[in-house]
């Protein structure tokens, strides 16, 4: 597989990673406090927001999981790591648990 090809495959793996993350979330607060992204600024926006809403749900750990998967997912596309971050692979498994986590907290 050329450069080109791999990078691509690797974004759209990050997407796909954040669309999975994306849905849960939605599915409880889409009405009242969408999540519009993985970044930073986005899942602040939307625990400002979420926190608002009165839930009783735990907003930080919610919060906290999506930042550690949207960070996770942002090295699945970053190539640069690739050469100085080896031991660093991101592994489905670890997503996965995340995934697991954040469907516990959702529930």
């Amino acid at each position: 597989m050329n450069e080109q090809a791999s990078r691509r495959t690797r974004f759209e793996e990050r997407v796909r990673v954040e669309r999975m993350f994306l849905s849960p979330v939605n599915r409880v607060f889409g009405t009242v406090a969408p999540l519009a992204g993985m970044t930073g600024d986005a899942i602040e926006s939307w625990e400002s927001r979420a926190s608002a809403t009165g839930s009783e749900r735990n907003i930080q750990q919610i919060s906290k999981l999506l930042r550690e998967a949207s960070r996770r997912a942002e090295l699945l596309a970053d190539n640069s790591r690739d050469v100085f971050e080896r031991d660093k692979n991101v592994g489905p498994d670890g997503l996965a648990e995340i995934f697991r986590m954040l469907e516990l907290e959702l529930a």
